[in-house]
């Protein structure tokens, strides 16, 4: 039975009859490749956290149109004999990718916005958004202790950085949340790969992924991908 946490069962069947019927062809068609295509691709709409049916909707959309854009790169593989058509096929890939980006834009900033309506209803609609609350107490009475040195004006090179929301990071910070290991190998190459794999991202972000010096784009030297290329 596939669910989506939140939403009644007949919601969830809704979305994943949509899914199902949105998804391209396989290449290889059978029972099982099928069942585990379409597991995955749920999984992929649940891991979008939708709240309401109209964001379950749009949730199977996203996935959908993702399913396409790699399956236009499939298609440009096997053609690659024929120049136009493995052209085209790419070009479809590459205005999938930038309709998908602009869309999973708009699908945060509609969830967003729902999370903060919810907010200011019941604080427990924040807990999803990670923020948790804890009862204030007023402690007793103390006697003034002695001063003590002033704490430093600058905070430590090593301090955490505050979390940010994702709509509120950069085009480049998206890219290498939403495609880890692509934008690891990007920046590990210092530029796209010399044996591609996967759809070009528009040339800034290629450009931000390797001279970027952010939190979020130091950590993918750190990756095992990065490493080892």
């Amino acid at each position: 039975m596939h669910s989506l946490p939140n939403l009644p069962a007949s919601i969830a069947r809704e979305a994943f009859a949509r899914l199902c019927r949105g998804l391209p062809p396989l290449a290889t068609d059978t029972a099982e490749i099928r069942a585990r295509r379409d597991d995955g691709a749920m999984a992929a709409v649940a891991a979008l956290h939708p709240t309401d049916a109209l964001e379950a909707i749009l949730a199977a959309d996203i996935v959908c149109l993702e399913a396409y854009a790699e399956d236009s790169l499939r298609l440009a593989g096997e053609n690659r004999d024929n120049l136009v058509a493995t052209l085209r096929c790419r070009a479809q890939a590459t205005g999938m990718f930038r309709q998908l980006r602009g869309l999973l834009r708009d699908y945060r900033d509609t969830q967003a916005r729902h999370d903060t309506a919810l907010a200011e209803m019941h604080p427990a609609a924040m807990e999803r958004a990670g923020y948790w609350f804890r009862e204030a107490v007023m402690p007793e009475p103390a006697p003034s202790p002695a001063p003590e040195p002033a704490a430093p004006a600058i905070a430590p090179a090593d301090a955490a950085p505050a979390a940010r929301a994702f709509e509120d990071l950069t085009e480049v910070e998206q890219y290498a949340l939403m495609y880890p290991e692509r934008a690891a190998r990007i920046r590990a190459e210092r530029g796209l790969p010399a044996r591609l794999t996967f759809p070009p991202p528009e040339p800034d972000i290629v450009e931000g992924l390797v001279i970027g010096t952010s939190p979020i784009l130091r950590a993918l030297d750190d990756a095992p991908l990065a490493v080892a290329a």
